[in-house]
């Protein structure tokens, strides 16, 4: 009798063990659908589109280990709300971690929803406001600033919150899934390694913020004409309460040639303007070298103003004017557009 209540108080515990761990789970489903009514024209040539831009779907969890630990994983699927197709590749994130009184590490394809995001792109996202989003018509983080927001193959670590500062640091094998061929240069994953680090101080609060990030790119056989070869950012930014005001000096070093640059420059200034509790205009200006032509710069202007319904759906209104080559005549893009933006 003893025998049978003790295997039987065994099956319970072991019953019980799952379903205790199970309650210290969370898991959340997120997401993201943003999308805009646009005229563009470059140079004489105009067009009237709908853009789907960066809508998203996504699932993330956290699991209490005990004594401190947590175990954490992501995926996040891309949408184009304008199409209903898949981003390409289909997950703009997929990572699976652990997290502790050290900080954050992630393994797998990391951006900046992931826990340690990646470190130049964080210190951006912290300290500037990007018109109404980083995506579409007026992204810039990868487009100007080469911020690496999105890598494959990767391993990622954030501090805590020590001072008033972060550090973080990245480092991907192939992170921008060239191709693998036999002839290389890009053999295999390791053939091509990608190193980021950076500090971010504010994040712990206050009005201040500023940020410094340093990425390496080195790839079997060495960097080829025009590669790629490292990178500075510096970054920071002020609240003065209802205005926030940010500036950008980002330096990008290549493999250049005679007839392209070994050091391109990107500056930005801009500033936000609450209206209302639910209003605001935001704006930015950049001015960056071109790789290709030495004696040529970009030019970009943008502001927006975006209105919140809630504080999950808003409204906004855009103008984007791009000048890619100041030295080429009727290339100018011109982009401005309103759209909705629900966030669940």
């Amino acid at each position: 009798m003893k025998l049978k209540i003790v295997c039987l108080a065994a099956v319970a515990a072991g019953a019980i063990t799952p379903m205790a761990a199970l309650a210290q789970s969370t898991v959340t489903i997120y997401g993201r659908m943003d999308t805009s009514f646009e005229n563009s024209k470059t140079g004489s040539i105009s067009q009237t589109l709908i853009t789907g831009n960066a809508s998203r779907l996504g699932f993330k969890g956290v699991e209490d280990l005990g004594g401190g630990l947590k175990a954490l994983f992501g995926l996040e699927m891309g949408v184009s709300s304008d199409t209903g197709a898949s981003s390409t590749p289909m997950y703009r994130n997929s990572y699976v971690g652990i997290g502790g009184d050290f900080g954050v590490v992630n393994i797998g394809r990391i951006d900046s929803a992931a826990p340690s995001r990646t470190p130049i792109y964080a210190i951006l996202g912290r300290n500037v406001e990007y018109v109404i989003h980083d995506a579409g018509a007026t992204a810039i983080g990868t487009s100007i600033f080469n911020a690496r927001t999105r890598v494959s193959n990767a391993i990622g670590y954030a501090s805590p919150v020590i001072g008033n500062f972060v550090f973080r640091a990245g480092h991907y094998l192939n992170g921008e899934g060239l191709a693998e061929t036999p002839a290389g240069p890009i053999r295999f994953e390791g053939d091509y390694k990608q190193t980021d680090v950076s500090i971010s101080y504010g994040e712990g609060g206050g009005p201040l913020g500023l940020g410094f990030g340093y990425g390496t790119d080195s790839k079997r056989g060495g960097a080829l004409l025009n590669d790629f070869k490292n990178k500075w950012m510096l970054v920071g930014s002020y609240d003065f309460g209802d205005i926030r005001a940010w500036a950008v000096y980002n330096r990008d070093n290549f493999a250049g040639g005679p007839l392209s640059r070994s050091k391109v420059d990107a500056q930005m200034i801009g500033a936000s303007w609450d209206l209302t509790p639910t209003s605001k205009v935001m704006a930015n200006y950049i001015r960056k070298d071109v790789q290709s032509d030495p004696a040529a710069k970009l030019k970009r202007f943008q502001a927006g103003y975006s209105y919140k319904m809630s504080n999950r759906t808003s409204l906004y209104a855009f103008y984007d004017r791009q000048d890619p080559n100041n030295r080429v005549a009727n290339d100018v893009i011109r982009v401005y557009g309103v759209g909705i933006q629900h966030n669940f």
